[in-house]
């Protein structure tokens, strides 16, 4: 059964969650109720329906008194959705568990949306991995490089995404506003890396909350799709749908000047695991880029991890609060202890 996550990330991944846990979005959808109204004039009483609401029905009120308003009516939604939500700037999240959205979309082609996805989302599935594929081969005929497909796919289902072979990060996409969560990925692929049973086809949830969704490409070759809110269906469409273009740009090698966008050669290993330019590089990459938590892990001032960034920049061509970077370093340290 389609859950309130699968609704949310196919039909309007601009949404954003207002209030209520990330842990009961998988809860099941029966139907879509909606209305423009205020009490007494809300939908009947039925569980588990996802309820679009005219954002403007608050009219600055806080979210608590939707909550009072709806246990008034005993409405239990699996959800509700606010249309017609340009700012949501003033929201207060409310005291509850209840999965609270806000779109900018209008309500009645928004919950028409909903209800069509409802009603089969088969159909809808498979019509979004044909555009999505179409999409993607003409884009690898324009570009070989592997960075454009995996881009397409980063801004369509507004996820994080990056492209892996040979231990080498071959692109890497985060979902606008996400840089911090990249920075995340890269520390958490290379405890992966690190961990021995590297399993593909997965999806998994790491010890600091982010959410990873991993294609297998080819042998040394995967898809990751990155985020801190749990997958739904369409993204195993999107990861899917990329990995079949990718397979057949990585298995063939670009001809010379085949793209105006070459992956950069990987830049010479730090030969020394003691030099302190080293220690300092990889103490921030483990901090995902932050300086001040890293100089607290050496016993250090802030200012010396900084000038020794830039040594390490200079040096190595390198710049660890960079995820690109960040992935590199703790990939290099994960096989030098292995």
């Amino acid at each position: 059964m389609t859950g309130v996550i699968d609704l949310w990330r196919a039909v309007d991944p601009e949404a954003r969650q207002v209030s209520g846990s990330l842990d009961v979005l998988q809860r099941p959808v029966r139907g879509v109720l909606r209305s423009r109204a205020a009490p007494p004039h809300l939908p009947p009483a039925s569980d588990g329906e996802l309820l679009v609401l005219d954002g403007t029905l608050l009219a600055g009120r806080p979210l608590d008194d939707l909550l009072v308003t709806l246990r008034a009516a005993e409405l239990r939604p699996a959800a509700v959705v606010l249309a017609g939500m340009t700012s949501t700037a003033r929201l207060e999240p409310a005291g509850s568990e209840l999965p609270i959205l806000a779109s900018a979309q209008p309500i009645g082609s928004l919950s028409e949306r909903f209800a069509a996805y409802v009603r089969d989302e088969p159909a809808s599935l498979l019509r979004v991995a044909g555009e999505l594929r179409l999409s993607l081969a003409e884009a690898a005929l324009a570009d070989p490089d592997p960075a454009i497909p995996a881009g397409l796919v980063a801004a369509r289902i507004r996820r994080g995404v990056a492209v892996v072979a040979e231990g080498e990060l071959r692109s890497l996409h985060p979902r606008p506003a996400g840089r911090a969560l990249a920075a995340r990925f890269a520390a958490a692929y290379a405890r992966l890396l690190g961990g021995g049973a590297h399993r593909a086809e997965s999806q998994r949830r790491t010890r600091d909350g982010l959410w990873t969704l991993e294609r297998r490409v080819r042998p040394g070759a995967s898809v990751w799709l990155f985020d801190d809110l749990p997958f739904a269906a369409i993204d195993a469409v999107a990861a899917d749908a990329l990995t079949l273009t990718l397979r057949a740009l990585l298995r063939r090698a670009a001809p010379p000047h085949a793209s105006s966008r070459q992956v950069p050669a990987p830049p010479p290993p730090i030969p020394d695991p003691t030099d302190p330019i080293a220690l300092t590089m990889l103490a921030v990459a483990r901090a995902n880029g932050r300086v001040s938590p890293a100089a607290r892990a050496l016993g250090v001032h802030r200012n010396t991890v900084l000038y020794r960034l830039r040594i390490g920049k200079a040096r190595f061509g390198l710049d660890p609060r960079r995820p690109e970077d960040a992935l590199r370093l703790l990939a290099q340290a994960e096989r030098r202890q292995g």
